[in-house]
């Protein structure tokens, strides 16, 4: 009999995987940091430190990940990393009492399991066992964080509140939550469709010496028939005009992670309200993934890219003057769909352009310049509010970044491999 295809049930068990082990720590900390920092006496750029330090040993280690993946699996990969997420949160729960060791756990022991556990493993698997629906299939796996983000912020600011600001309480919830996690991924997890059988999309197509069979290229999004190589990658003009939008929407996602409730905050609002804004903020993340995840394979990439760079742009200058109580929802809500949209687009665009085989050693580099743009945000922008008191003016450079890169993106168009410049290069899913 024939089997069903695994793919779908594998996107759930990524799904679940990521909203249980890393959505928690790595949106819920907006919360926890905030208690910890009031607990422990931190100033501001001391309190985007601690974020920022989580953050760089959740991408910095991506040439390692990238390597365990292929060389050890991305299941032994994401269990290596979920058990570590978990360690590290029953250190910051019971042996964390000052702000080096806090900087310490988060960044050896919370951030890197973050990194081997986090969506980088789940990307490389939805782009072997995807092609012709890989957008959709990208999108969807998405969700998880602006869902995860959602139910973690409200959630762990609620279990800090039952236990009298406690915000180790918290740490003792994550650690649970990674266990459950760890179990899900030893058991369900699967490296490839063909180690089952199987191929891409189920019998949408047909394998021919272990590669996608060349197709006629049809009006619709362009996906790569070539192997490239990582250096063919580098050479791209185009990779680095994707890269360059981390200086927008992803820096500006990290500083409003690390600092938007205590600019809520300082604008009048509770911190209940504040912590509600920024889950607001999460859930409106999956708007965009399920646009793109609709469109995405029917509408180049590029042009998505661009209205959702431009509209994160949007939101985060509202949120400069969101003093009402209705101001609190219409920045978070074009932040959120701004942002969902446009990493979606970010990580599938490089599939789409560079292939499958290439797309693990190509995160390896693209994260770690991601990663390292994305934790010195937080630090920046904390610098900039001791200097001049407000976030004003770094909320503004953000949105004139977003806004350039938009025009930008438009110019993004798919790349020439040169090497096989005379072959088919494509397939385009209508």
């Amino acid at each position: 009999m024939k089997r069903s295809f695994y793919g779908w049930k594998l996107l759930a068990v990524f799904w679940a995987v990521i909203v249980l082990n890393f959505a928690f720590p790595t949106f819920g900390m907006s919360v926890v940091n905030t208690y910890m920092a009031a607990a422990m006496h931190l100033d501001r750029k001391e309190l985007g430190l601690a974020y920022a330090v989580f953050t760089l040993m959740g991408g910095l280690p991506s040439p390692i990940v990238g390597y365990s993946i292929n060389r050890f699996g991305i299941r032994r990969t994401m269990v290596t990393g979920i058990l570590l997420v978990s360690s590290g949160a029953v250190l910051m729960a019971a042996a964390v009492h000052t702000a080096l060791e806090a900087f310490l756990v988060l960044a050896l022991v919370v951030g890197f399991g973050a990194a081997l556990s986090g969506s980088m493993a789940p990307q490389v698997g939805v782009a072997r066992w995807f092609h012709a629906k890989r957008g959709r299939a990208m999108s969807l796996f998405f969700t998880c964080t602006g869902i995860g983000g959602f139910i973690a912020v409200p959630l762990l600011n609620g279990i800090i509140s039952a236990s009298g600001g406690n915000w180790r309480s918290a740490w003792w919830f994550m650690a649970a939550m990674s266990i459950v996690a760890a179990v899900l991924a030893g058991l369900f997890i699967r490296e490839s469709p063909e180690a089952m059988g199987q191929a891409p999309d189920g019998s949408a197509v047909e394998l021919s010496a272990g590669k996608i069979a060349e197709q006629p290229a049809t009006r619709g999004v362009f996906k790569t028939n070539e192997d490239w190589t990582l250096g063919e990658a580098l050479r791209s003009p185009v990779l680095w005009l994707l890269m360059l939008t981390y200086l927008g929407f992803f820096v500006g996602f990290f500083i409003y992670l690390a600092h938007g409730i205590v600019h809520m905050e300082g604008l009048g609002h509770s911190p209940a309200a504040a912590a509600q804004s920024l889950a607001v903020l999460m859930l409106s993340s999956v708007i965009g993934q399920f646009t793109v995840a609709a469109l995405g394979d029917r509408i180049e990439m590029r042009y998505l890219f661009a209205v959702a760079v431009v509209l994160f742009g949007v939101g985060i200058a509202l949120a400069i003057y969101a003093t009402s109580a209705f101001d609190l929802y219409p920045y978070a809500i074009c932040m959120g769909s701004g942002f969902g949209a446009g990493y979606t687009c970010l990580a599938t665009m490089q599939s789409n352009y560079f292939g499958p085989k290439v797309y693990p050693a190509l995160l390896g580099i693209t994260i770690p310049v991601g990663t390292v743009l994305g934790a010195l945000g937080p630090v920046i922008a904390g610098w900039f509010y001791d200097t001049y008191g407000s976030y004003t003016r770094i909320f503004s450079l953000i949105a004139a970044v977003c806004f350039a890169s938009g025009v930008l993106l438009l110019f993004a168009k798919p790349p020439v491999r040169h090497a096989a410049a005379l072959k088919p290069a494509a397939v385009r899913s209508t």
